[in-house]
């Protein structure tokens, strides 16, 4: 008797084992990297990753905070299996140009855009007397930007370029730049550290609301000459803040440039994952306003119309079995 509940045990434990294993086996674990903690993309990122995992069970989906000029080259190396991105940084690093120049990322794919228009965010505090125009001649500013490896501090380079300037000279005359992520800048610009902030997010930024609400700040235009060399050097696309996107920060529309995001992946990725990824996106859209109200803007319809980079055959795949490609 001993020996036969000895073997039922023995029988019972290896089943769960095997049980166990398989389920292991069908599980499928991704990196997500999204942007800067405290922005826009992570809020994004987060509740998409959270709507892949309910509508896919056994699909893991870990969100790790990232940059828009750094994504790339972590999808790239297989760091990462998903990234938010934008697109013209998704066409440089794919050719191999500008920042990338050099390092052509052939392996980076698209699963579509326009998941949210990310605005270029210029404010100045109440009292503070410079435009983004003026404020590269004078001395002694105090400005928050983004780390480096983001799509904010990238663009803050071209505008320091177009305008004859770098860290080095501005820092020599008197300049303090601070920089941090976006809860950290928003910390800086209510204790007064910083009078002038420059970031990229989608609309409306929860850091923006929250700097405007923290001490008083006015949403400044970008300068035509500025936006029109912008656009036609990097493929920035014009845009503006409509007049009620910051009641605490603008009386009328904004004019900026803006950026379009674009989800990337890697041709590594099994075309399996990146189907059930782009299904969900695109059957679930009316859930992503409620993610972020900035990704209202997302139609499937429209997703791969424009095509920085090539799109994975896994997302081809839903496309063209929806007549979308």
């Amino acid at each position: 008797m001993m020996a036969v509940t000895r073997g039922l045990r023995a029988f019972v434990l290896a089943g769960v084992a095997s049980l166990a294993l398989a389920a292991s086996a069908g599980a499928q674990t991704i990196e997500f990297v999204a942007g800067q903690l405290g922005g826009g993309w992570y809020v994004m990122s987060t509740g998409m990753a959270k709507l892949m995992q309910d509508k896919n069970p056994g699909l893991q989906v870990k969100v790790v905070p990232g940059g828009g000029t750094a994504n790339p080259t972590k999808v790239e190396q297989g760091q990462s299996q998903l990234g938010m991105g934008l697109d013209i940084f998704a066409k440089a690093a794919h050719d191999g140009t500008g920042i990338y120049t050099g390092k052509p990322h052939k392996k980076l794919r698209m699963v579509g855009q326009s998941f949210s228009d990310n605005y270029l965010h210029f404010l100045r505090a109440a009292g503070a007397p410079e435009t983004l125009d003026s404020i590269m001649k004078k001395k002694d500013i105090k400005i928050g930007v983004t780390k480096a490896g983001s799509s904010d501090e990238m663009t803050y380079r071209f505008v320091m370029e177009h305008y004859g300037q770098s860290y080095d000279k501005l820092r020599g005359n008197g300049w303090k730049i601070v920089q941090g992520d976006y809860n950290e800048l928003a910390s800086a610009y209510k204790d007064k550290q910083v009078d002038y902030m420059f970031i990229v997010l989608g609309i409306p930024g929860a850091a923006v609301i929250d700097m405007a609400k923290g001490r008083k700040a006015e949403l400044m235009p970008w300068p035509e000459e500025l936006a029109s060399s912008l656009a036609k050097k990097y493929g920035y696309s014009r845009g503006a803040f409509p007049k009620t996107t910051y009641p605490d920060a603008q009386k009328a529309d904004v004019p900026t440039i803006i950026m379009a995001t674009t989800l990337m992946t890697s041709a590594d990725v099994p075309d399996d994952v990146i189907y059930k990824v782009t299904k969900t996106l695109c059957e679930n859209t009316a859930e992503l306003p409620k993610i972020h109200a900035s990704m209202s803007v997302f139609d499937c319809k429209t997703a791969v119309k424009t095509q920085p980079i090539p799109v994975h055959p896994g997302a081809a795949k839903y496309f063209k079995e929806k007549g979308l490609m």
